[in-house]
Formats: C-alpha cells, sequence, structure tokens
C-alpha cells in the first residue's frame, strides 16, 4: 500500500489539504516517507505544511520534487508535449464541470471506444486544457499520445510542405493511439490545416483511435470551417464546461494553499470578488497578492476612482444619447442595458477595479452581475464587429480623457 495510511492521517488533520497531498506519488515504508511533488512550489508548501503538524510524527519524511529525480530512464519516443503537473487528481471538481471531467476518466479506461471524438469547449481559463493534459498523462504509459494546440500543428504542416516531408508530417499523426487538439477555433479560415487535418482525423477514426478536440465554441459556432469538419466533430459527444461560485472558491482555496497564503474568509473573498470566472486569472491575482498583500485605497484615491468611473458612464451615455443616471437603474430596455454593460466592462477595461466595487458604482448589490456584463460584452466583441469597433471607440476616447 503506497501512502494509504498518510493520507488517513493528514485526512483526520485537514480535509482540504489531504486533496492536495493526492496529487503527489507517495511511497510509505516502515521507518521513511517519500513524497515526490510535481514542481518546487508544491514542494515548498509540503515542507511548510508538514513541519508545523507532524511534529513528534516517528517516520521520517522526505520531500523531493519531480526535476530532482533525473535518474528517470529516457525514453525513445516522439515529444508527447503533455505537462505533468496537469492531472485528473489536482483538478478541482464542481457542479459546472463535473460531467467534462467524468467523461474524460471514462476516456482513460476505455480509449477510441466510447466517446470518440470528445469535443469539449468552453471560455478561455475553465481548465480545458488541463483535462487534455490529464488524459494525456493518465494514458501515456501504454498508448502513444500527442497534445498539440491547433496552431503548432498547422505550422509543422507548413513547414513539412516547404521541406517536402509531408509524408513524414502524416506519418507522425497515423501512428497516435490519441490525438488531443487544443484551440480547435483557430482552425477558421485555415484551409489548408482543415484538409490534413480531415486526412488525419479520418485515418484515425477508422483504426478507433482517440480524439479529443478542445475550443472555445461550439462546433456549429466555428465560422469558414469545412462542412465535412464539423459534422465530424458534430458526430461524437459534445460537453460545455463552465465556472461556478462554489467551484471558484475551491479553486481559490487551493491556489492560496500552493502560494502559502493564508485560508481566512477576508483573503478568500477578498481574491473572488477582484477575479472573474478564469482559472489563470485567478493564479495571476493569487500570485501577485502574495507579492503586494491585500490593498486598501485612502479616501482620495477613493473619490478619484468615483470621478473616472462617473467620466466613464456619461462617455457612455452621450455615445447612447441617454441620461447617465439611466445606467445606474434597473430596467428592461435593451438599449440601456447594452450601455450599462459596456460601461461596465470598461471600468474593468480601463480602471481595473475589483467587481463588487464597480456594483456599488452602479447601484448593484451583487458583484456577480458585473462578471455577467463584462463576459457578455467579451463575447460580443467576438461575434460582432460593428459592436466591437463601438466599444473599441468608447475605450479610445476615455482613455484620452483619463490621459492614459
Amino acid at each position: 500500500m503506497e501512502g494509504g495510511s498518510f493520507l488517513n492521517l493528514i485526512e483526520s488533520l485537514d480535509k482540504f489539504a489531504v486533496g492536495i497531498f493526492r496529487q503527489f506519488l507517495i511511497r510509505e515504508d516502515t521507518d521513511k516517507i517519500l513524497i515526490l511533488t510535481p514542481n518546487e512550489e508544491y514542494k515548498r508548501w509540503a515542507i511548510a505544511y508538514l513541519s508545523t503538524r507532524l511534529k513528534g510524527f516517528g517516520k521520517k519524511v522526505v520531500v523531493e520534487c519531480e526535476g530532482e529525480r533525473k535518474e528517470q530512464k529516457e525514453i525513445e519516443s516522439p515529444k508527447d508535449n503533455l505537462l505533468d503537473k496537469y492531472t485528473f487528481e489536482n483538478f478541482v471538481v464542481g457542479p459546472s464541470n463535473e460531467l467534462a471531467y467524468k467523461v474524460c476518466l471514462e476516456v482513460t479506461k476505455n480509449p477510441g471506444k466510447l466517446f470518440n471524438p470528445l469535443f469539449i469547449y468552453g471560455r478561455s481559463g475553465l481548465g480545458k486544457t488541463h483535462l487534455l493534459h490529464a488524459i494525456g498523462n493518465q494514458l501515456k504509459a501504454r498508448y502513444r499520445v500527442l497534445y498539440i494546440p491547433l496552431m503548432d500543428f498547422s505550422d509543422s504542416m507548413v513547414k513539412a510542405f516547404k521541406e517536402n516531408r509531408v509524408e513524414e508530417f502524416r506519418e507522425r499523426f497515423f501512428n497516435l493511439d490519441v490525438l488531443l487538439l487544443d484551440d480547435v477555433q483557430f482552425l477558421v479560415g485555415k484551409e489548408r490545416t482543415q484538409i490534413e487535418l480531415f486526412r488525419i482525423y479520418e485515418k484515425l477514426q477508422a483504426e478507433e483511435k482517440q480524439i479529443v478536440l478542445v475550443s472555445d465554441r461550439h462546433p456549429r459556432d466555428l465560422k469558414d470551417v469545412s462542412e465535412r469538419l464539423v459534422s465530424r466533430f458534430e458526430s461524437g459527444l459534445i460537453i460545455e464546461i463552465g465556472l461556478d461560485e462554489e467551484t471558484k472558491r475551491r479553486i481559490i482555496k487551493q491556489k492560496l494553499i500552493l502560494y502559502g497564503l493564508p485560508l481566512d474568509q477576508e483573503t478568500i473573498d477578498y481574491v473572488f470578488e477582484n477575479t472573474g470566472y478564469n482559472v489563470r486569472e485567478i493564479e495571476g491575482f493569487v500570485k501577485t497578492l502574495k507579492v503586494s498583500g491585500i490593498k486598501r485605497l485612502p479616501k482620495s484615491e477613493e473619490l478619484d476612482k468615483e470621478k473616472k468611473v462617473q467620466l466613464i458612464i456619461n462617455t457612455v451615455a452621450k455615445g447612447f444619447k441617454l441620461n447617465p443616471e439611466l445606467l445606474k437603474k434597473d430596467t428592461k430596455e435593451r438599449r440601456m442595458i447594452n450601455a450599462r454593460h459596456i460601461a461596465m466592462f470598461l471600468c474593468k477595461t480601463i480602471l481595473n477595479l475589483p467587481y463588487s466595487q464597480i456594483g456599488e458604482f452602479f447601484g448593484k448589490k451583487d458583484h456577480t452581475a458585473v462578471m455577467y456584463a463584462v463576459k457578455k460584452v467579451e463575447q460580443r466583441c467576438r461575434e460582432d464587429r460593428k459592436f466591437m469597433y463601438m466599444v473599441s471607440f468608447f475605450e479610445k476616447s476615455i482613455r484620452k480623457s483619463l490621459g492614459l
């Protein structure tokens, strides 16, 4: 039994911390416990944590990270591009991503048979790439696996054509057991790349090899992608992944532990209110927080912020020919909703204010209303070029007025 009794001990002391330890390789002997962490940050955290919890434990506890154990065998095989740090064990599961997690885990039990192809879509920073790597890391010991972003696939293809090595390029993919393709949305407008991908897709599917695709949008929303390729994507299982409040709080706790920050409610709420529903944004904010701490602005700066917010509201209201005060009131009138959403988006983009603080300026008690507005504007900017130009015009005008 590897790590069983040790993990039981940790669980009795701290049920949340045991979830972190489960992602480590733990080997337990009669007088020694070896803990192998995926990187130096986890190693430092584990040492600090254990030094305060296991005084007088009775067994020698050694913590190392994978980079220190260079005795691993050199395997002469094609590069799989997998990052060891992304596993199923350290993927934070919640209501909005549980189905995607369970399906990906199922894929590793019987690749190529049940969910093939598997297409996962959702906004950036929700854990899609994490799941791709987790699948690959689970399967790489038994199968020929390759993780590759679409742009790298396309660049490799172009290079192969230039160097007259097209067959070699194709063979690399034909010989795979599992293809993990990231950022499929970048297929848009790449006709030659689509042709080569279709050829590879057909070959792998015919041989029941597993294909997992990830995109920021549903296959039917991939514009300028061949209909035959989209129909292949839609022939398998399509799952949307999200991030809810409960899961976001779990992720915040995980990142606070990782970077050695306190798990008190004030810190958790501060990170929650100042970040959106994006794991990369949360991690970046926690990293900054470790250096800068929680910032409380003096009253003079708060007043300055109020003036800047009012300038944004006035500018957007003028552009929509509305009374600025109407942007602070609830209404179902489409023009006023659009104006309010854009104003909230610009407060976040230009001033980088916390969501909760922006909500206060607009008379909203719940900061999630601001998050929703920001996401709606971002989504519409991607889909509607005229709308994007209008938002860009407002932003340039406001930055000029603020001297930014």
